[in-house]
């Protein structure tokens, strides 16, 4: 969780080989599933969104795929702790583990 805009812009384009500036939103979780970093082209620059959970945890990712595309509606409750089950909808965001 220490890697900003050009760390996170890094994964998305040499280790998931997806283009960051699509508009698509890359979520990404760290392994106690406490702290989240959702990464964001908007037009005009890259955004980051950090969330720390202090009650709980985020769900557990570990049976997705690399890649996952997920509702923005998928998205809020993903940030409200709520777990989530696969297969989830097709949308314009993706979950990287």
């Amino acid at each position: 969780m220490r890697k900003g805009h050009d760390g996170l812009c890094g994964i998305v384009a040499e280790k998931m080989n997806l283009d960051f500036m699509s508009g698509a939103i890359f979520l990404f979780i760290n392994k106690s599933r406490r702290l989240s970093k959702c990464l964001y082209f908007d037009g005009t620059g890259l955004v980051i969104v950090h969330k720390r959970i202090e009650i709980g945890s985020f769900m557990d990712f570990s049976s997705f795929d690399d890649t996952q595309k997920i509702k923005m509606s998928e998205l809020a409750l993903i940030f409200e702790g709520a777990k989530l089950k696969l297969p989830l909808s097709p949308d314009n965001l993706k979950i990287y583990k």
